[in-house]
C-alpha cells in the first residue's frame, strides 16, 4: 500500500517538475529522491558582505537575480506515508548550518500536521516562503560566511608540510560548521541534516556572483529581443547585450560594427551603439563575435594606444625593437630594456646630453612653419629644446631657400639656381652654359635657342615674352613695332637680309 502510494508521488512530481529540479532512482523497492529548490527573490535583491574582523570595513552590495538551489536529498522509508516521515538532508551554498537547521525543523513540523504524501509541500514551501519564514526580506547577509572564508584562506595560505595541510584540511573542511557544531553541543540548535555545501577554500561571493551571471544568461537566451539596428525580433541566442545599460542587438549588427572600428583603428571606447549611450563593450564581448585575426588587431592596436596615452611611456626608436620604454617625466634620456639603446626623448636620436637636438631636413620646413606662428612661451620652448642660435640660422637658411625657390629656376644640367631679372624667356646658365626655356625648364639648342619658342608643336609656342612687363613708352622713339617680330632674328638666318624683306617707314 505505501509503496504504491510512494510511486504514485514520484510520479506526479516528475510530471510536475522538470529535470534539473527532481529526479529519483529506484532500488529494491525503495526511492531515493533529490529535489532542487529554486528560491524566488524579490525584484532589486542584493547580498551583503564584510568581514566581521574588521569594524572599520564598509559593508559591500552585489544586486543578484537569482541563488542557487537548496538542495533536498530524500529517502521513502517503506512505511512512508502511513508511518514514517521521509529521511532527508538540506543543503544551500548560501545559508549556514544553524539557518538551514531552522528549516529542518520546520519541515518536520509539516510532516507532523500532514502525516500524508509530504514532498510537494515541502517544495512549495522552500520555493516559495523560505525568505520569508527566515525573516530575509530585501538583502542576504553573508558576513560570516565570508569572514569564515576569509579565515580558512589565512590558515591554508600559512601552512608549510603536507601532514599540516591534511591534518588541519580535516579539521577545516568547513569551518562555519566547525565553529557552530561548538555551539551545537551545548544549544543543541544545528540539526545533522542541514550541509552547508561551499567548496573549501573558494570564496562564497564569488559562487554567487558567478551563478548569478550564468542564469541571467541561460534566461537571456531563452527571450526574445528587437534589436535596435535592423529591428528583427530575434532570440536571446542570437544576440548580445551591453551592461549595464542592457542595450540589446542581434550578433550580426553588432559583429559588423566591432568590425568597421577595428579596421578604422578606432579601438579605444567602443560604445553601445545605442543613442547618446556611453557604455563600453568588453573585450570578451567583442572576442566573442569577430575572429581570431580582427580580434589579434585589436588587442594589438588597443595596447599601442593605451600606452600612446601614458605620459611615462615611449617607445623605443629602433625599428627592429620598438619596445615601451619607462622615462622619467623630468630627464630627457631614456634606456630600452631590451636593446639597451640609450636616446633622447625629444629627437629619438642617440642621447647627447646638453648639446641640441639636430633636425633633419625633413623636419626643417615644419619647425620654421611651427616656430613663425609660435606664441612667446612656445619659441622659449622650442629654443631651449633645438637651441636658440641653430632655430635662427635654421629660419634664415629657410627664408633663403624659399625665396630662391620662388624666384629662380634651377638649370637642367647643373642644378645650379638661376634668377631671371628681365628679358625674354630664353635662358643661360651662368654656372655651365646650358641654354634653357624659363617657363618649361627645357634644356635648349644653342645653336637655334629661339626655335622652341617658334615651334607650334611646342609648348610654349609664342611665348618668347611671356611674363615680361613692358618698360614705360617712350614718345621721342618713332621706332614702334611688335616684339614679336624679334623672334625671327638671329644672326645665323640669312634670309633677314632678302631684298623682298623691307620695313617702311612713315614721314
Amino acid at each position: 500500500m505505501d509503496y504504491e502510494k510512494q510511486k504514485d508521488e514520484v510520479t506526479a512530481l516528475e510530471s510536475i517538475y522538470n529535470e534539473e529540479e527532481f529526479s529519483y532512482y529506484e532500488e529494491n523497492g525503495r526511492f531515493d529522491c533529490t529535489l532542487k529548490i529554486f528560491v524566488s527573490l524579490p525584484a532589486k535583491y542584493h547580498l551583503t558582505y564584510r568581514d566581521l574582523r574588521h569594524e572599520t570595513d564598509s559593508k559591500q552590495e552585489v544586486q543578484i537575480s537569482y541563488l542557487p538551489p537548496l538542495t533536498l536529498h530524500v529517502t521513502l522509508p517503506e512505511d512512508y506515508p502511513s508511518v514514517s516521515a521521509p529521511i532527508f538532508t538540506l543543503c544551500s551554498s548560501w545559508l549556514r548550518p544553524i539557518i538551514l537547521s531552522k528549516l529542518c525543523k520546520k519541515l518536520d513540523l509539516l510532516w507532523e500536521n500532514s502525516k500524508q504524501e509530504i514532498l510537494f509541500i515541502w517544495m512549495e514551501f522552500l520555493q516559495d516562503k523560505t525568505l520569508k519564514f527566515l525573516k530575509i526580506k530585501d538583502h542576504l547577509d553573508m558576513d560570516y560566511m565570508y569572514t569564515s572564508y576569509k579565515k580558512t584562506l589565512e590558515k591554508l595560505q600559512n601552512l608549510q608540510a603536507n601532514k599540516e595541510i591534511g591534518e588541519q584540511y580535516n579539521k577545516q573542511c568547513n569551518s562555519e560548521v566547525s565553529k557552530e557544531s561548538s555551539v551545537s553541543k551545548k544549544n543543541n540548535v544545528i540539526d545533522k541534516r542541514a550541509i552547508l555545501d561551499c567548496p573549501i577554500g573558494k570564496n562564497p561571493i564569488q559562487i554567487l556572483i558567478d551563478y548569478n551571471e550564468k542564469w541571467k544568461q541561460i534566461e537571456f537566451k531563452k527571450s526574445f529581443y528587437t534589436c535596435n539596428i535592423c529591428f528583427t525580433d530575434k532570440l536571446g541566442e542570437h544576440c548580445t547585450q551591453f551592461l549595464p545599460c542592457t542595450h540589446t542587438f542581434c550578433k550580426d549588427c553588432i559583429k559588423g560594427y566591432f568590425e568597421v572600428k577595428i579596421k578604422e583603428g578606432s579601438v579605444q571606447n567602443i560604445c553601445c551603439p545605442e543613442e547618446k549611450c556611453k557604455f563600453e563593450a568588453t573585450p570578451n564581448q567583442i572576442k566573442d563575435l569577430v575572429s581570431s585575426e580582427l580580434f589579434s588587431k585589436y588587442d594589438s592596436l588597443l595596447l599601442s594606444t593605451t600606452l600612446d596615452t601614458m605620459m611615462d611611456i615611449i617607445y623605443c626608436p629602433r625599428r627592429h625593437c620598438q619596445y615601451p620604454v619607462t622615462r622619467d617625466p623630468d630627464d630627457h634620456m631614456a634606456k630600452c630594456p631590451v636593446c639597451q639603446y640609450a636616446f633622447c626623448v625629444r629627437c629619438k636620436m642617440v642621447y647627447h646630453g646638453v648639446e641640441p637636438c639636430r633636425i633633419s631636413s625633413a623636419e626643417k620646413q615644419r619647425l620654421f612653419n611651427e616656430y613663425q606662428s609660435a606664441s612667446n612661451d612656445k619659441k622659449a620652448e622650442m629654443e631651449k629644446r633645438y637651441g636658440k642660435r641653430q632655430l635662427q640660422t635654421m629660419i634664415e637658411n629657410a627664408m633663403s631657400e624659399n625665396w630662391i625657390n620662388d624666384n629662380s629656376h634651377n638649370c637642367p644640367h647643373c642644378k645650379t639656381a638661376i634668377e631671371k631679372s628681365d628679358g625674354c624667356n630664353k635662358m643661360i646658365c651662368s654656372h655651365c652654359g646650358t641654354y634653357f626655356c624659363w617657363l618649361c625648364g627645357t634644356r635648349l639648342n644653342p645653336e637655334t635657342p629661339y626655335l622652341h619658342f617658334r615651334n607650334p608643336e611646342s609648348k610654349c609656342f609664342n611665348m618668347l615674352y611671356r611674363g615680361v612687363v613692358p618698360d614705360e613708352p617712350d614718345d621721342d622713339d618713332d621706332f614702334d613695332f611688335h616684339a614679336e617680330y624679334l623672334d625671327y632674328y638671329s644672326e645665323d638666318e640669312e634670309y633677314i637680309y632678302d631684298e623682298d624683306f623691307v620695313l617702311e617707314f612713315d614721314d
